[in-house]
């Protein structure tokens, strides 16, 4: 089955609730942040429904794809559309945890490119942590280069233009 990029729908409360719960167990951050099940003012996870809404809202400002594999949600990648781009960059994405090494955040940011290329954004800037060697290896495989590094509270980024 081909590998898809598809904004979340009604449809996939079942996989993503499976993909969140994994991740959530797994520990470490995730990755998009506009996966997460709550924000600053929510204490615990919302239902899948409110999620959605957010999503729904905050499309003005960010697109919200999953990657999937026929109907198995393997990560998620978000592109962010504001003007102003600082060290989050273009993009954030991420690989549940049971499929990672794969090559999935690899196929998946090559298959966001063209989206992001379709908005006008050029360079594409994919920042990292430094230590994030797996996301290095990705935004590297798609062309990106290293243009500098900074420190982001207390951590040190990669940023990474992709042309």
């Amino acid at each position: 089955m081909p590998f898809q990029l598809v904004h979340p729908s009604v449809s996939h409360k079942e996989q993503f609730e499976e993909m969140m719960d994994e991740w959530e167990a797994f520990g470490g951050r995730i990755n998009p942040g506009a996966i997460r099940r709550y924000n600053r003012l929510q204490r615990g996870p919302v239902a899948y429904e409110k999620w959605l809404s957010w999503v729904e809202e905050d499309k003005k400002i960010q697109e919200l794809f999953f990657f999937m594999e026929g109907e198995k949600i393997l990560g998620a990648i978000s592109i962010r559309l504001y003007q102003k781009i600082g060290l989050e960059g273009h993009s954030g994405y991420g690989i549940r945890p049971s499929e990672r090494r794969k090559g999935y955040a690899a196929k998946m940011l090559e298959m966001a490119l063209p989206i992001m290329r379709g908005y006008g954004i050029s360079p594409i800037i994919i920042t990292c942590a430094k230590d994030n060697t797996g996301s290095a290896k990705t935004i590297l495989h798609n062309g990106g280069i290293l243009q500098r590094e900074a420190l982001d509270e207390g951590e040190v980024l990669q940023i990474y233009h992709i042309l």
